[in-house]
């Protein structure tokens, strides 16, 4: 596959991924942008190949944050868990009811309300924003198994502080089912196939939470333990 790791891709043309996409290039906040090759969000990047990994590598890759539980990065490895060029952790980015959506079969099961415990989560949000400000040279990619559900809050959490509208931010989310549907198998059953898809009535949900409760963006990261100054950095980091 020809690629040119220097160009600016909304979503990178990947041989073996299929959701690898960029957080840049959005209208922000005071007639900003989003910077490319700062930010990418992904699903399950266990299939890449050897020419994948070195096109991220060149794209500027140095940090990734894998969302899943343990056992997910047991059965599903992270190709990167051991890469010299790359500062990797895993930070689950779960809740106590439900550790994935792939595992739920209740009928009672609220894909929006799963969203807003993520989004309360505040402990674990809050050491997500330091790690990207602390590799704060280099492109930091964040996924989880699908590269919708965790890894489509925390993309909803880094775009608003940087003042992206709530319509792009959705848009960002709801795309994942396009680009997944012919690749993913979530092993969802039992009539519960709908939580295959991004909804954005789910993402809004959770979106509406922030406002709602909080008021913006930044007092939802001032909750969450972040000081002025680290709001700062991270927004510097993101935005042009």
């Amino acid at each position: 596959m020809k690629r040119n790791a220097h160009l600016n891709y909304n979503t990178l043309p990947m041989e073996n991924a299929y959701n690898v996409r960029e957080l840049g290039g959005y209208a922000a906040r005071k007639g900003s942008v989003t910077k490319y090759h700062q930010c990418l969000r992904a699903e399950n990047l266990t299939d890449i190949t050897e020419g994948d990994k070195k096109f991220l590598l060149h794209y500027g890759l140095r940090a990734v944050i894998d969302l899943r539980g343990r056992e997910e990065t047991l059965i599903y490895p992270n190709p990167f868990r051991d890469c010299p060029e790359v500062n990797y952790i895993n930070l689950p980015f779960i809740t106590d009811d439900v550790l994935d959506m792939r595992a739920v079969k209740e009928s009672g099961f609220r894909p929006e309300e799963f969203y807003i415990n993520l989004v309360e989560y505040k402990e674990m949000t809050a050491r997500l924003f330091r790690f990207i400000i602390d590799n704060k040279d280099g492109c930091v990619l964040f996924h989880c198994q699908a590269g919708k559900d965790r890894t489509g809050i925390l993309a909803m959490l880094l775009l608003g502080i940087c003042g992206v509208s709530k319509e792009d931010i959705l848009a960002n989310y709801q795309v994942s089912h396009t680009y997944l549907k012919e690749h993913v198998e979530l092993r969802i059953h039992d009539g519960l196939e709908e939580l295959a898809y991004a909804k954005p009535e789910w993402m809004e949900a959770a979106y509406g939470h922030v406002i709602e409760k909080y008021g913006s963006f930044r007092e939802y990261y001032l909750a969450a333990g972040m000081t002025k100054k680290e709001i700062r950095k991270i927004r510097r980091k993101l935005v042009l």
